[in-house]
C-alpha cells in the first residue's frame, strides 16, 4: 500500500477553503500570492472572490477560454468568473430553477466588469444548433445576445463617472435579468435601476467629471445646433477642474454609445431628442439669478440663454422663469388652497439645480424603459438576474445618497452572512456535527438601526412630513432616539455635532 500526503501550502491553494490555517493572515498571504502570478480568482467554497488587476490579462478572458468552461463542473477548471456564469447556466437549464448572481464589493472593484462577463459567457455559450429552423431561431438569439451586450455602453454612458478610485464608477446599481426560453436559449432581457446618483448632474467632487455622456456629447454631438463649446464653459462641468479620462476619447465614445443605442432599437429621432434634453441641461447650469433688493424676488439674469433652454425643452421662457424663481405651496386638508411663494436668488439656484437633475433622472428612467421595451419578452420561462450595484462609499461630506448605498450593501452582506456562514452552521447543529463554531460579524443590528420604526429611516420620514421640520430638529431627534445604539454614534467635537451623525458599517 502507498501513501501520497500533499500538503496544501497558500500558493496551492485556489480554495480557500483548504487552508489548513484558516486565519486572516493566511488568507490574505493567498490572495496576494496568487495575485501576483495573475490568478485573480480565488474560491470560499461556492463564492468567487475577484481582485482587480486594473489591467488586461493576458489569454484570461474570449472565445478559446469560454469553451474551456463550458459544459464543466463548478471545480473541474480553476476559478473563474465563467465557472459561475456556467453553474448559474447549468443550474438553470436542468433544474428549471430561475438563478441571481449577487455581486458585492467596494467602489472600484471591478462589479460591473464582472457582470459584463458573466452576460459575455451566457452569450457565449447559448444559440448554437442546426436545421432550418434552429438557424431561424440562432438569428433570433443573436439579435438578442447583441442587444444585451450593446446595452452595457449606453448604460455606462449615461450612469457611470469618474471618480477619484475609479475612472468608469457605476453612479447607479442594476438588476438585469437575461430571459430565457424552454430551450434555455436567451430571448430578451430586462433592467431595473435603482439609486441614480442625481446630485452627480450639478456638482462634482475635486478630480472627478460628471456622468459620461456630458463629455461625449460636446465632443461628438451636434455642436451648432445645441450650441455645445468646451466643457470647460459650463458650470455643471468645471467644478471639478477635470474634463478628461486618460485612455479614453469621449468623441469616439459618443459614436458607440449612438451606435449601441441604434442596435438596442432606440430611433434616431429618439436619440436626438435625448442630445436635445442633455444639452438644455448644460446651459440650464449657466443661468443666474439677481435680486432687485436683497431678499426680494430673484429673476434669471441671461434672457436670451433661458429662452435658448426653453426653446430645447419645448417651453416658454416666462414660463420656466416662473416654475424655477417660485414654488407652489399647498396648505390646508380638505380645502386646501394653493399659492404661489416667490424665491430668493440663492433658493433659486437651488431650485435650477433641482429642476436639472429631476430632468436627467427622468431621462434615465426613460432610456431604461425604452432599452426594456425593446428587449424584454413577457413570454419567457426562465430567467438568470444579475445584481450589480454601487459599493460602500464613505466620503469627507457624506450625503443622504451614500446613507441609501450603504444601507443597501449591509443588506447585502446580511444576505450573505445568511447564505454562507449562519446557515451552513445551524445545519451542523440539526445533524449534530462535531464542529468549532466561527465568529463571524452580525450585521443585523447595523441594519435594524437604519429600517427599524423608530431607526434613522423612520425618523426621518416623520421628519419630512413635521410642518416645522429642520435638519437640526432631525439631529436632535437622531441622537436622542439612537445614542445608545451600538452602531450609532454621537460625534464629541460639539461643533460637528451639531451637524452630523456616525454610523459605524462593518467596511467602515
Amino acid at each position: 500500500q502507498v501513501e501520497s500526503v500533499f500538503r496544501m501550502t497558500a500558493r496551492a491553494v485556489d480554495d480557500l477553503v483548504l487552508l489548513e490555517e484558516i486565519t486572516e493572515d493566511a488568507i490574505v498571504r493567498t490572495l496576494r500570492d496568487r495575485y501576483s502570478s495573475d490568478n485573480i480568482y480565488t474560491y470560499i467554497g461556492q463564492v468567487l472572490i475577484a481582485v482587480n488587476p486594473y489591467r488586461l490579462i493576458n489569454k484570461l478572458y474570449g472565445k478559446d477560454v469560454i469553451r474551456e468552461y463550458q459544459g464543466r463542473y463548478f471545480f473541474e477548471e480553476p476559478p473563474h468568473v465563467y465557472a459561475l456564469a456556467e453553474a448559474a447556466y447549468r443550474s438553470l437549464l436542468n433544474e428549471g430553477i430561475n438563478q441571481c448572481v449577487i455581486i458585492s464589493g467596494e467602489s472600484g472593484a471591478g462589479k460591473t466588469e464582472s457582470s459584463k462577463l458573466i452576460m459575455q459567457y451566457i452569450a457565449g455559450v447559448t444559440g448554437v444548433g442546426r436545421g432550418e429552423r434552429q438557424e431561424k431561431t440562432n438569428k433570433n438569439v443573436e439579435k438578442i445576445k447583441g442587444q444585451i451586450l450593446e446595452s452595457n455602453p449606453v448604460l455606462e454612458a449615461f450612469g457611470n463617472a469618474k471618480t477619484i478610485q475609479n475612472n468608469n464608477s457605476s453612479r447607479f446599481g442594476k438588476y438585469f435579468q437575461i430571459q430565457f426560453n424552454y430551450d434555455a436559449d436567451p430571448v430578451g432581457a430586462r433592467i431595473t435601476n435603482y439609486l441614480l446618483e442625481k446630485s452627480r448632474v450639478v456638482q462634482q467632487a475635486k478630480d472627478e467629471r460628471n456622468f459620461h455622456i456630458f463629455y461625449q456629447l460636446i465632443a461628438g454631438g451636434e455642436k451648432d445646433r445645441l450650441r455645445l463649446g468646451k466643457p470647460e464653459q459650463f458650470k455643471f462641468l468645471n467644478g471639478s477642474g477635470t474634463y478628461t479620462v486618460p485612455g479614453t476619447n469621449d468623441g469616439e465614445d459618443f459614436r458607440i454609445t449612438t451606435r449601441a443605442m441604434s442596435t438596442i432599437g432606440i430611433p434616431e429621432s429618439n436619440q436626438k431628442e435625448m442630445f436635445t434634453v442633455l444639452a438644455a441641461i448644460l446651459h440650464m447650469g449657466n443661468l443666474t439669478f439677481k435680486e432687485k433688493s436683497k431678499g426680494s424676488n430673484a429673476e434669471i439674469v441671461e434672457k436670451d440663454l433661458l429662452e435658448f433652454v426653453a426653446s430645447l425643452l419645448g417651453s416658454h421662457p416666462k414660463e420656466m422663469e416662473n416654475a424655477i424663481c417660485s414654488r407652489n405651496v399647498t396648505r390646508g386638508g380638505a380645502r386646501a388652497s394653493n399659492y404661489m411663494v416667490a424665491l430668493d436668488a440663492a433658493a433659486a439656484a437651488y431650485s435650477r439645480d433641482a429642476l436639472a437633475k429631476a430632468l436627467y433622472s427622468r431621462l434615465f428612467d426613460w432610456m431604461v424603459s425604452s432599452i426594456n421595451d425593446e428587449m424584454s419578452d413577457d413570454t419567457s420561462e426562465f430567467n438568470i438576474g444579475v445584481l450589480d450595484i454601487y459599493g460602500f462609499e464613505i466620503f469627507k461630506v457624506n450625503t443622504f445618497e451614500q446613507l441609501c448605498i450603504n444601507y443597501v450593501n449591509e443588506k447585502l452582506q446580511q444576505i450573505f452572512i445568511e447564505l454562507t456562514l449562519k446557515s451552513e452552521q445551524e445545519e451542523y447543529v440539526r445533524e449534530k456535527i462535531k464542529w468549532s463554531a466561527i465568529d463571524y460579524f452580525n450585521n443585523k443590528p447595523c441594519v435594524e438601526l437604519i429600517e427599524r420604526k423608530n431607526g434613522i429611516m423612520g425618523i426621518l420620514d416623520e421628519e419630512c412630513v413635521f410642518p416645522k421640520g429642520t435638519d437640526a430638529s432631525l439631529l436632535d431627534k437622531l441622537h436622542k432616539n439612537c445614542v445608545s445604539h451600538t452602531f450609532f454614534e454621537k460625534p464629541t467635537e460639539a461643533q460637528i455635532a451639531k451637524t452630523s451623525f456616525t454610523i459605524k458599517h462593518y467596511a467602515g
